[in-house]
């Protein structure tokens, strides 16, 4: 299932230096299917020309705990792209879920951390 609806979300404010990087994370809701599958994210990273970064992206429940993660992207990869979160769906509950994105970059010698706004999204049985 490839990300439907939502607009991109504006990355959010970083913890230090350079606040030129920016993050965005967006995703559609989902069905949950017997079975294991995949549910479908985008994402775009904005990071100075030079510098390496990686961004990891959570699924998270009601209770702020993570339940699944995306592949970590890093600089080799694209910086605008898709990506797939793979669950079973015995192991979640239909609901709200946030899908949250962690853009880390270093600048020289420096790291900076920046999340992004995560997105809700509905998960319900078919």
């Amino acid at each position: 299932m490839l990300p439907t609806g939502g607009l991109p979300a504006a990355a959010g404010v970083g913890t230090a230096g350079d606040e030129s990087a920016t993050a965005k994370v967006w995703s559609g809701d989902g069905v949950l299917r017997k079975g294991c599958h995949g549910h479908g994210y985008g994402y775009a990273v904005d990071v100075p020309d030079g510098d390496s970064w990686s961004l990891e992206v959570s699924l998270v429940n009601r209770k702020g705990r993570t339940l699944f993660q995306g592949y970590e992207l890093i600089g080799a990869d694209p910086k605008q792209g898709k990506g797939r979160f793979l669950y079973c769906a015995h192991d979640l509950r239909p609901g709200r879920y946030k899908v949250k994105a962690e853009l880390v970059w270093s600048h020289y010698s420096d790291e900076y951390h920046k999340w992004a706004r995560p997105r809700t999204i509905h998960l319900r049985r078919r």
